[in-house]
């Protein structure tokens, strides 16, 4: 019996070493990538930009009724905010702000949320290599005191607003 195991294992060894081999290359080229991923540095977020970006993309020249011009449905806009906040975060505003009506977007006129004035210091975390939290006391005759976190995170190769927080 021990002769037919021996037999049946020399047999497939040339199988069983390249099969070992090609192991060999994977686990290599996986070493290697994952060294060269370490070596790839993200940088910070330029939270100071992309906070006014959001806040352009919100606002949109309409006519007198409140039209929006540049775009004809909700999923437009939503596509227009993604390029700088979450699929999550830009629904949720699409859904604040705007409005179909008679196959046409309207904004809905209200006031903004209270926002990061960047004129104004404001305290950078890191939460982890991709992901920051921007926190800053504010005031406004509007809102009063208050204080926004917003979360950012590094995505398909650039930094987004994942989410805020208004305190």
């Amino acid at each position: 019996m021990l002769v037919g195991a021996l037999t049946f294992t020399s047999g497939c060894g040339t199988n069983l070493s390249k099969v070992a081999e090609e192991h060999s290359q994977m686990v290599m080229s996986s070493i290697e990538t994952k060294a060269e991923a370490k070596t790839i540095s993200v940088e910070k977020p330029n939270v100071e930009q992309l906070s006014t970006d959001l806040m352009d993309r919100i606002v949109q020249e309409t006519d007198a009724n409140y039209k929006v011009k540049e775009f004809q449905s909700i999923e437009e806009v939503e596509q227009h905010l993604q390029k700088v906040a979450s699929k999550e975060l830009a629904s949720q505003i699409a859904d604040v702000y705007f409005e179909e009506r008679d196959g046409a977007l309207y904004l809905i006129p209200t006031e903004l949320f209270p926002w990061v004035n960047t004129d104004k210091p404001y305290e950078l975390n890191q939460k982890s290599e991709f992901e920051y939290q921007l926190t800053q006391s504010n005031e406004s005759d509007l809102y009063g005191t208050y204080t926004i976190k917003i979360n950012f995170v590094y995505e398909n190769n650039h930094w987004i607003i994942k989410n805020f927080e208004i305190q």
